[in-house]
């Protein structure tokens, strides 16, 4: 075999090697990162949020103040402001339509009036959060009762 000569025989031929990208190691980062920020992320819990069940009468509510930390008690539907939540945030009250900053002094009005129940009524589409910012700015304010309804449209 000296002299430049070849052996005899069957030569295959080199197959480039081609790489692939993989998905799975990808789709492991992304759920592992997906938990990291569920966990991390601040959720405030629904379970603080102070909700009894109670209704609301066409008349003879009852004025004793006592009678407000009683969860079955029906508040004098006269009496009481109705807010319309829509999914902008903005909030209608007495046929106007209010931004949502203006909503602690719309609280504030509340409470100049002597009115301490409203109902919210809650359009389609409206957001929890958007609820839950209503709440906490009434309850801020010291209107503790606040009844909440579906408006469909």
């Amino acid at each position: 075999m000296a002299g430049g000569q070849k052996r005899p025989g069957l030569v295959l031929p080199r197959r480039n090697r081609r790489y692939r990208f993989s998905m799975t190691p990808l789709a492991d980062v992304m759920f592992q990162l997906l938990i990291f920020f569920m966990l991390s992320a601040n959720i405030a819990p629904y379970s603080m949020l102070d909700l009894r069940t109670g209704g609301l009468s066409g008349g003879g509510g009852s004025p004793d103040p006592q009678s407000a930390t009683d969860p079955g008690r029906t508040t004098d539907i006269r009496s009481t402001a109705v807010w319309t939540l829509d999914p902008a945030g903005t909030i209608l009250a007495s046929g106007q339509r209010y931004d949502p900053a203006r909503l602690p002094a719309l609280a504030d009005a509340l409470l100049a009036q002597g009115t301490r129940d409203v109902l919210v009524v809650l359009r389609r589409d409206v957001a929890v959060q958007q609820l839950v910012t209503v709440l906490q700015t009434l309850a801020a304010r010291g209107i503790t009762s606040v009844q909440i309804a579906s408006g469909g449209v």
